[in-house]
């Protein structure tokens, strides 16, 4: 069985047991809306404790040690993160143009951090070609994996590793691009600030990194929905609209806002500047 139809096999048998659970629990005289509370915390239990396994289990098979990061890890939405992104507007769609708007090309070399389960750090491998490299790292062992089991089951030259954007595994001044979809929010800003630095140190010059996540909501709507996000360390600077001043902060000298999406999602496109200090090359 395919790992695609046997992860719909999956949710599908999911799904016939909360219908089921929800039947008995109204059968037996339950209210509705206590049937339902009880079947949505069950479903939470259960997603939380296969979340917990496949953590475990995942760390273990792959043999690395996972590394150590104060941002948000994201290993319990692993197994569903494939379906909801798309659900979310996040898909395939999404993620190209993405890649349009860091104007990839052929023979370059790309690294995705926070690369989750890989369909961006995919895409990007496709659009390179044979004669360019691309790398997704992500400190979660659940998206590593499925990481390298989609790419796999794809044919895929994209490679994966485990690995936090606060201590890139990389030399200096080795990738032309590199791409963070999403993952910007989930850093506390000291961490921000060391991710991007580190970044900055990875580019060669003339090199971009292109940003895509959350920023200052842009109509009163999103800012009614949002507003909470501002009592949290992590999702505060984007709220606040200072993403452009950490990039700038990390040394690129070049930051423009290519795109705005949904008055709510913004395209930031920082370049490192030719004359760096070090004299990379």
């Amino acid at each position: 069985m395919r790992p695609s139809v046997k992860r719909l096999y999956v949710v599908l048998c999911l799904l016939a047991m909360a219908l089921l659970l929800f039947a008995l629990l109204l059968w037996y005289g339950m209210s509705l809306l206590a049937a339902i509370l009880l079947v949505v915390t069950a479903g939470c239990l259960v997603a939380a404790i296969y979340a917990w396994w496949l953590g475990r289990y995942t760390l273990k098979s792959l043999a690395e040690p996972a590394p150590h990061t104060h941002g948000v890890t994201m290993s319990w939405a692993a197994p569903f993160y494939d379906y909801y992104c798309p659900l979310l507007g996040l898909g395939k769609r999404f993620r190209s143009e993405t890649l349009r708007h860091a104007g990839v090309g052929a023979g370059e070399r790309v690294l995705d951090v926070g690369c989750g389960t890989g369909v961006l750090t995919r895409l990007a491998a496709e659009a390179v070609g044979s004669a360019g490299y691309v790398v997704g790292i992500d400190p979660s062992p659940g998206m590593i994996a499925i990481a390298r089991r989609n790419a796999t089951v794809a044919a895929s030259r994209a490679e994966f590793r485990l690995a936090a954007i606060e201590a890139l595994p990389f030399a200096d001044a080795s990738f032309n691009l590199v791409l963070s979809s999403f993952m910007v929010h989930h850093l506390p800003p000291d961490v921000k600030s060391a991710g991007l630095g580190e970044v900055y140190r990875i580019l060669k010059p003339s090199g971009r990194l292109l940003v895509v996540d959350i920023d200052r909501p842009t109509n009163a709507l999103w800012w009614l929905l949002c507003w909470p996000l501002l009592f949290f360390h992590f999702t505060a600077p984007n709220l606040r609209g200072e993403i452009s001043a950490y990039l700038r902060a990390a040394g690129f000298a070049q930051v423009e806002v290519c795109a705005r999406k949904g008055g709510l999602l913004s395209f930031w496109l920082a370049t490192k500047p030719v004359n760096t200090a070090g004299g990379n090359e």
